[in-house]
Formats: structure tokens, sequence, C-alpha cells
């Protein structure tokens, strides 16, 4: 798998002069800035045109009402990209798809973004998850320029050697998944982690959620004119909502089959095979089409063009 070539999109500032909630910006364990080379490959930069993008990501995740949770966020991605030190998650469930997401939003969409499970089989990235090495050396050459992820209860048995790589490289941004398990662990103390919150105690932010990964969606199809119909908003808040990347995947396949002139049309879009998408469709009872879908399906919706990610998911150009 190629690394990405970088982008020129403008660097999120560390701010270390004034850092909040952190006395001094922190390394990874057994690092001092001097002790650290020069990049061997790209250098790491933040892709957002502003902070207010990522901020208000984090505020989908995290709740709108928990400013101070949001700025100290940013301040943990702000240190792990521009001052080298690991980005920790903490919640419950999967955090890998957040870990993702918040990878698109920060490195960008065509920059690597490599999983090192020992339990996992050696797989390329597709729409379904990312790719995944099974040994940590593996999946640092992989993730140049970009993010490696790692599960903090699946550590590879060659971590030891890949914490050595990376104390030696600051062109690969290293992201730890870690649950209530995990608490004690010294991986969660500094830097602080993004502590994700369960859906269960959000459910007042739950229509917004949707309504915000409708319109993610909305624009990665490259749909002008369309969104989640009331009775498809309904369903996913009843019927989808049991986690946020359940959420993201139900809102794009949803519009993308309201919008789109066939079930194969539909799949094509979503770089995922047809059968798979019957699948999904046929183990759910979905709203009935409204007329509006069905003048959409015989014109075609209108779409901006798009192109492809290295994830295999298409995106609005």
């Amino acid at each position: 798998m190629r690394s990405a070539e970088p982008t020129n999109a403008p660097e999120l500032e560390c701010d270390i002069a004034n850092p909040i909630d952190h006395p001094y910006p922190f390394e990874l364990a057994g690092t001092t800035s001097e002790s650290v080379p020069p990049a061997r490959g790209v250098k790491l930069s933040v892709v957002a045109k502003d902070k207010d993008k990522l901020r208000g990501f984090l505020a989908r995740l995290l709740g709108w009402s928990s400013d101070r949770s949001v700025r100290r966020a940013l301040q943990s991605i702000k240190l792990a990209v521009a001052c080298r030190v690991h980005l920790a998650l903490h919640g419950p469930g999967d955090l890998v798809p957040i870990a993702l997401a918040l990878h698109r939003r920060i490195l960008g969409v065509h920059r690597p973004f490599i999983v090192c499970d020992p339990r996992r089989k050696n797989i390329s990235a597709s729409v379904r998850s990312p790719a995944n090495y099974q040994t940590g050396i593996a999946a640092l050459g992989a993730a140049g320029g970009g993010a490696l992820c790692v599960r903090s209860r699946r550590l590879p048995h060659d971590f030891s050697a890949l914490a050595d790589r990376l104390r030696r490289r600051n062109d690969v941004l290293l992201v730890v998944c870690a649950d209530k398990r995990d608490d004690a662990r010294s991986l969660l103390v500094r830097p602080e982690p993004i502590s994700v919150p369960p859906l269960t105690a959000r459910t007042n932010d739950l229509p917004r959620i949707v309504d915000e990964y409708a319109a993610d969606a909305s624009a990665e199809l490259g749909v002008l004119r369309a969104g989640l119909t009331d009775d498809d908003r309904d369903w996913v808040l009843k019927h989808a909502v049991s986690s946020l990347e359940e959420i993201e995947k139900t809102t794009l396949r949803l519009i993308a089959l309201r919008t789109s002139r066939s079930v194969s049309d539909a799949a094509e879009r979503l770089g995922m095979a047809q059968v798979s998408l019957l699948r999904w469709i046929g183990r759910r009872r979905l709203p009935r089409p409204t007329a509006h879908d069905l003048d959409l399906a015989r014109v075609g919706s209108p779409r901006v063009s798009t192109t492809t990610s290295s994830d295999g998911r298409a995106r609005a150009r």
C-alpha cells in the first residue's frame, strides 16, 4: 500500500506557549524534542481550513453543551499532530471507526489510515473497514504520512519495536483506542484522551446528530437537493442509533438509495457490492419510498462530480 501524496493544507498550530489544560507539551515516552530527527516521510499537517469544522465534528462526538471537552480535545489533537505525541480515544464500543472519522478530518481522506490488530487478518482498505496489519512494523511501513491505530488491549507482539521506531519518526500519528477497562493505564493520563460518551446519555442530541451525518452523506455523494426524508429520519432515530458508526452508515446508504436510479447504481456510488447492499436492505424494514423518491429514481438525482478516496468511498469534488 502506498503512502498518499502530501497536501498543501495549512497546519493547525500547536500553541505550546499557552496550552489549554496542559502545563507542558508531551512527547512519546522516552523522547524529547531534541532526540527526534526530522521526519523521514511526509510531514503531518491538519487538512482543515480552520478549527471551526473540526470543532463542530468534535461537538458532534462529545456533545454541543460540552465546550470544555471540545476545547481539550482540540488541544490533544494539536499536540498529537504538531508535537508528535500519541492521540488517545476512550469510550464504550469499538472506537476505530471514530478514529478513522477523525483521521479524515484531521489529515485528510487521501492519507493512509492503518489499523494494527494481531487478531485480524492482513487486509486492504475497503468500504467496510480500514486496512489492517497484524504486526506493528508492517503497519508502520504502510502508515507513512498518515495514522497508525492500535487497540490498547490488542497490541501487536512487536509493539516494543514499533514504539522504538515511532520515537524516531514524526510522519506517523499514533492513535490509541481504549475502553473503560483501561482507565488506570498510563496511555490515558497525558495527553488527555478524547472521551466519547455513550449515545444512551445523549438522547436529546440524537436528532441533530442524525441531521449532521445526513448533511455529510449528501455532500459525500454529491447530492445537491436531497437529504433524509421525514420518514427516513424517524426510522433512523428509531432503529439505527446504537452507535455513531451505525448512524453514519445508515444515513449514507439511505440517501444513496433515495437518490439513485437503481440499487446497483447506489451500490456503485457507495463503493460496495450490489449483493452486500441488497443483504443490508433485506435485513431491515426500510420506510417506503415517497413520490419524490420515485421521481428522483426516474430522472436521476442532480449531483456534483465525485472522486474516489483511498478508502474506496466516493467524495464530492
